[in-house]
């Protein structure tokens, strides 16, 4: 005798949106414009349509040329103040599908003086945390002693907070 699974109608109606969605990733990832469309909701400052974007380049990948263009939005969407969308991408920089570090290290060394200027202190903990990360240690040494000789206290406290808790 078998038993008739019993399922309510709230997880046959969320399994009705899974295949849908699936179906509908499928065919985006079969445009002509897919890099383009991804590029545009990356740019845009919509957090969620930049999440959506972030989706399909932690799960895909990409050519290298499409990767240098990627990068630096990465890189900058990584040190913004919206942590849900760092986080993201940070996990995209890092992810398996990202595994182009020579393009990540030359775009972020090519960023890096730019974004020492920042006096903002999320900017400066965002990027400890993808250079800790990246496990970029040269860059991270400079990070470091940027704060450490920091007259903003919030920033001389991120020298402090990375130098406790991780090897730099």
């Amino acid at each position: 005798m078998t038993i008739k699974p019993i399922h309510s109608k709230e997880w046959i109606s969320v399994k009705k949106a899974d295949s849908k969605l699936a179906h509908s990733l499928f065919d985006f990832r079969k445009t002509n414009d897919l890099f383009k469309q991804i590029l545009f909701a990356l740019n845009n400052d919509n957090p969620n349509e930049q999440i959506t974007a972030l989706r399909f380049i932690r799960d895909d990948s990409f050519k290298d040329l499409e990767l240098e263009i990627l990068t630096p939005v990465l890189i900058n969407i990584a040190v913004n103040k919206n942590t849900d969308n760092s986080i993201f991408a940070r996990e995209c920089l890092v992810s398996s599908a990202f595994n182009h570090d020579h393009i990540i290290r030359e775009k972020l060394t090519s960023m890096f003086d730019d974004l020492l200027e920042s006096t903002d202190q999320y900017i400066y903990k965002r990027l400890a945390e993808l250079l800790f990360f990246l496990n970029y240690k040269d860059l991270r040494k400079r990070l470091m002693e940027k704060c450490k000789n920091s007259k903003n206290k919030d920033i001389v406290n991120i020298y402090t907070e990375f130098t406790k808790k991780y090897d730099f």
